[in-house]
């Protein structure tokens, strides 16, 4: 009896925890809100591979480390000899001397050098293939978009005030955002779309009005609307009590704000004074307009064409999606022929149950 409370007790904890890994997985996700685009790419494919290598090595090694991958796994995977890989992924170690081909992929950057340009250490990203996912990096490397703000000058429509800076800025050039203004009810229910921040305040002068509501632990509850903002402060205002502190204590307490001053005024000690409004009611809007981006547009011209840069940022997406996981390249053959084994396997292991079974039938 008790083995059985034991046994149902941990399928129970299983369960909980498979749930919940469950819920919070689909949570970050539908919380995400980025629009991924298909990388299409294909480990397979040998010369994309090397193709990323070298834009990796030229673009990105200078800052971000591969510190589990060495050149010569590079090579013997996709088919080239160390001399060639070495003229491929060309870099030098803190000697200045040129990397061996066995040697770990470290970055060139010092990290405390870095912290102090770039506000953290660049990331290794041995395994961000796996941890992002390859239609991320590939979304990734074609969202940065022109923005003053920024220390580098450049944002990500992806990754929301990122401190990289667009490292193949003069492959693609420059891109700048194209707004749209979302009318929202309640924050989260999308009314209609403009291309005109002009025409969306139309829109929400329209259909906004001014909800008093009563906050509560479990939330809020809806008291009354008001199409004047000026009446649903008045609401608030007529349930709002002035507390008055005396040296962080309460010590009196009144329905205006007036009346609050004149207590401080009539009543002067040795310490501080401090009037606080309590209420239990706020005003919100019903509506509200987001200035979102639509999407991207090319406005200065780079090296490449929209098409080969492109490919240039799937083979580089190719790159670490291999580098996250060589396995795969060999992974799919592993199976066919473990597939193959139990086919024939099965065949000796039916003549062989019909021999062990014959005298019992």
């Amino acid at each position: 009896m008790r083995d059985n409370t034991m046994k149902r007790s941990i399928l129970n904890m299983l369960s909980a925890g498979m749930m919940t890994s469950v819920l919070i997985s689909s949570a970050v996700f539908a919380n995400s809100g980025v629009h991924l685009e298909a990388s299409n790419i294909n480990v397979q494919n040998k010369t994309s591979l090397l193709r990323g290598a070298k834009n990796f090595a030229n673009y990105c090694q200078g800052c971000h480390s591969l510190k589990f991958s060495r050149a010569n796994r590079i090579a013997a995977d996709t088919g080239v000899s160390d001399e060639q890989i070495k003229a491929i992924i060309f870099t030098r170690d803190d000697d200045d001397k040129p990397s061996k081909v066995g040697a770990l992929m470290t970055s060139a950057i010092p990290h405390k050098d870095a912290a102090n340009w770039f506000g953290s250490v660049p990331p290794d990203l041995s395994l961000v293939g796996r941890s992002r996912s390859a239609d991320w990096i590939y979304t990734y490397m074609k969202s940065f978009y022109e923005d003053d703000s920024r220390p580098f000058g450049m944002n990500n429509t992806v990754f929301d005030s990122v401190g990289m800076p667009h490292v193949l800025l003069d492959l693609q050039g420059v891109q700048a955002p194209v707004y749209r203004y979302d009318v929202m009810h309640h924050g989260h229910n999308l009314e209609a779309s403009f291309t005109s921040e002009a025409e969306a305040n139309k829109a929400l002068e329209v259909s906004r009005v001014f909800e008093v509501v009563k906050l509560g632990l479990f939330g809020d509850s809806l008291m009354s609307s008001h199409k004047d903002e000026k009446e649903a402060k008045a609401v608030v205002e007529a349930n709002t009590k002035y507390n008055v502190l005396f040296n962080k204590k309460d010590v009196a307490s009144f329905d205006s704000q007036a009346e609050a001053d004149k207590y401080v005024q009539d009543n002067p000690k040795e310490g501080k004074y401090k009037v606080i409004p309590k209420s239990s009611y706020s005003v919100k809007s019903s509506h509200k307009i987001d200035k979102v981006i639509d999407h991207l547009e090319l406005v200065k011209e780079g090296k490449q064409s929209p098409a080969e840069y492109d490919q240039t940022v799937r083979d580089l997406t190719n790159f670490l999606a291999y580098i996250s996981e060589p396995a795969q390249l060999n992974r799919s053959t592993y199976g066919i022929f473990t597939l193959l084994f139990l086919g024939i396997f099965f065949i000796f292991a039916y003549f062989l149950k019909k021999e062990y079974w014959k005298d019992v039938h």
